[in-house]
């Protein structure tokens, strides 16, 4: 049994101002002009806020959050404000998250969700990595977050599925509202094992400036972007950026330089993204699913050191881990294959890795 959030209905209200954030709360409650809101952190907005101001106040705005409430209720869609035990934990750091979401589905993205992103109109090859990369990361226990256009994002919530994984869409307009109208199908099997989310209410239409906005929580509720295949003005682009404004890891998908449509991935290279050439180079980058920050930390020193092939005992006494402690993380980091066992206890990072 779920318990309601006291402050829903007031964060109902301000969430149905176009463009309110977790920021705005932040500037209301430092004005001490509403005291009673829930914390949250972020940025400021003049106007915005005398809009939200109005909308505490107005009996309209007090109408639309009922309406908005009786069509959760009628479809099944789950109201999430921010203060919800059920709020994304990551997505509650980044400054402007939203104040309220809606989840049609069972399945949340949880701690280890992976986003993959990428062109609309990508090449076969891409959209068969794609499909294969979320497989194999939804198989290693990573949801698989996109945001359901056609393209990359489509192939990479169908690759999860097939690995028998969790998959989260990202929606730019309600999560009763098919969009685009070919992923009918692709809807309701990601319903079947995972979830649809938004921060608009029930019956939005999907309007151009949602999608950018949107790619915040693409990446918010991720701890890494992949960027399969993207063009030099790519939406992708736009989440790697918010990415990496989030502290999230970014990667990509080496592309052929001479190919316009992967412009975009390469640069993200050349500015210090993670290559990303399979499922086992994301885990690298990330940590395992669950794998705490020290640990993750830890993988990649020893990866890094690994670049030619050195005992245990270096290793140990180079980098100051315990061979107690060394020990077990080589021996799961061989089973990952992401190093290489020789004679005599020498590891060494497996090639490409």
């Amino acid at each position: 049994m779920h318990c309601e959030s006291p402050h829903i209905d007031v964060l109902l209200r301000l969430s149905l101002v176009e463009g309110m954030t977790a920021g705005h709360l932040r500037r209301l409650r430092r004005a001490d002009r509403t005291p009673f809101l829930p914390d949250a952190s972020g940025k400021t907005g003049r106007g915005i806020l005398d809009r939200a101001l109005d909308a505490l106040a107005s009996r309209e705005a007090g109408d639309r959050a009922d309406r908005v409430r009786e069509a959760c209720s009628k479809t099944a869609i789950r109201l999430i404000p921010l203060d919800s035990e059920e709020y994304p934990q990551a997505l509650r750091t980044i400054p402007d998250a939203p104040l309220v979401l809606y989840r049609a589905g069972d399945s949340p993205a949880g701690r280890n969700a992976v986003a993959i992103v990428g062109s609309r109109a990508p090449t076969a090859p891409a959209k068969e990595f794609a499909g294969e990369i979320a497989s194999d990361l939804a198989g290693a226990g990573w949801t698989v977050v996109s945001g359901m256009a056609r393209g990359i994002d489509a192939s990479a919530h169908e690759g999860a599925l097939r690995g028998g994984g969790n998959t989260v869409a990202v929606l730019g307009c309600g999560v009763d509202v098919v969009y685009p109208p070919e992923a009918d199908r692709l809807r309701g099997r990601i319903l079947e094992r995972g979830s649809l989310l938004s921060e608009y209410p029930p019956g939005t239409l999907p309007l151009s400036r949602h999608f950018p906005a949107r790619n915040r929580i693409i990446s918010g509720i991720s701890r890494g972007v992949v960027v399969v295949e993207a063009p030099c003005r790519s939406g992708a682009l736009i989440t790697a950026r918010l990415a990496l404004d989030q502290g999230r890891e970014v990667m990509a998908v080496p592309g052929n330089p001479v190919f316009p449509h992967t412009a975009g991935s390469n640069r993200l290279l050349r500015e210090g993204a993670e290559p990303a050439t399979c499922a086992e180079d994301v885990i690298a980058a990330l940590g395992e699913p669950g794998l705490a920050a020290e640990g993750r930390h830890r993988e990649r020193r020893i990866l890094d050191f690994l670049s030619r092939s050195r005992r245990v005992d270096e290793i140990s006494e180079a980098l100051g881990i315990p061979p107690n402690e060394l020990l077990p993380a080589l021996m799961e980091m061989e089973l990952r294959k992401l190093l290489v066992r020789s004679a005599g206890d020498y590891y060494k990072k497996m090639s490409g890795r």
